[in-house]
């Protein structure tokens, strides 16, 4: 998704603006790259983003807003252990955004979150100033858009930019960008990991709205390939359909026949996965999607596939995969 894609979805019409963000240059280059937005000044984010009675699906519908703040609270925090730390032990998250541009079904931030709307905090400042703390006790390998994803975001923000130009500027500093759009500009650094969440088409279609097309990304995972940069593959989630095994059995074979396989880093299989606190909410915001309508299990407080279907999928998968790419380098969650 683009900037013409973010105006064509009717979204941004209005910006919220934390009084205490009008004076950082993240939010003047947002404003002015939203001309036709109505700002509207505010005394905290929370006063719109946290307010009672929202409906996230009228709000999808209408056109999601956008809040610009002051990130007051924690900066970076511990993977948890639904999350993929690829062997990494010290692996952590930052949140230079709450809420996501795109609108998949079974998203946890639906659960999460009572709102669509989006916070972006402007205050890099006191990123960059958290992460060279964080690196006085050694490596940093730090995820950015676990809770959003931020290529949407670039166009108007810059955040990616931000984020790219620290970790080539600190030694020590490894981050991951996830994505379920198509970028087409990249910062080729091995202190940079450019990871794909990979899908079907009809997964895509049902569960994935406003998302790229399995082409689109797979032009993308190719184009950053060629540009240099580090690439990860993320077959997660797989979500549970009616002729799964064909569904992504023709996936597998497009990404083989279009990719470079040998010059992707690592790839990472897992199946639909939630926390049980989100689940409810979840479904309540999705009640027609059968992604999220499952009857999941609860194991440890997580929502998943029974034991046999979630073995079974994640096998299917691996055995599409390990004659063509090195089995050692695929992660399962």
């Amino acid at each position: 998704m683009n900037l013409k894609d973010v105006s064509s979805h009717k979204l941004f019409s209005h910006i919220y603006v934390e009084e205490d963000a009008l004076s950082y240059e993240m939010t003047s280059r947002v404003i002015s790259s939203l001309p036709g937005s109505c700002v509207v000044p505010i005394r905290h984010y929370k006063d719109v983003f946290n307010r009672k009675h929202q409906d996230i699906p009228c709000q999808t519908r209408g056109g999601k807003k956008l809040i610009l703040a002051v990130n007051r609270g924690s900066l970076i925090y511990k993977g948890a252990s639904v999350c993929q730390d690829f062997g990494n032990s010290e692996f952590f998250y930052a949140t230079p955004a709450m809420n996501c541009v795109f609108d998949c079904d079974y998203c946890f931030l639906k659960g999460m979150y009572d709102t669509a709307n989006i916070v972006l905090f402007v205050n890099t400042d006191d990123y960059e100033r958290e992460v060279k703390k964080r690196l006085e006790d050694g490596p940093l390998h730090l995820h950015i858009s676990y809770d959003t994803d931020v290529f949407p975001l670039e166009k108007i923000s810059g955040i990616v930019s931000f984020w790219t130009s620290l970790a080539q500027e600190l030694d020590g500093l490894t981050i991951e960008i996830r994505t379920k759009s198509a970028p087409s500009v990249f910062t080729p650094s091995p202190k940079i990991i450019y990871a794909f969440t990979i899908s079907p088409d009809e997964i895509t279609e049902r569960f994935e709205h406003r998302t790229a097309s399995l082409d689109q990304r797979l032009r993308s995972v190719s184009l950053a390939i060629k540009s240099g940069c580090r690439v990860r593959l993320c077959f997660d989630p797989m979500i549970y359909v009616k002729g799964y095994k064909e569904i992504y059995s023709r996936m597998t074979d497009k990404v083989i026949s279009s990719v470079d396989l040998q010059a992707v880093d690592d790839m990472s299989i897992g199946t639909f996965r939630i926390s049980g606190d989100y689940i409810r909410d979840l479904r309540k915001n999705a009640p027609d999607s059968a992604a999220v309508q499952f009857p999941f299990v609860k194991k440890d407080n997580v929502m998943r596939y029974p034991d046999v279907l979630e073995k079974e999928m994640k096998e299917y998968i691996r055995s599409r995969l390990k004659d063509v790419f090195d089995e050692e380098k695929i992660y399962e969650y």
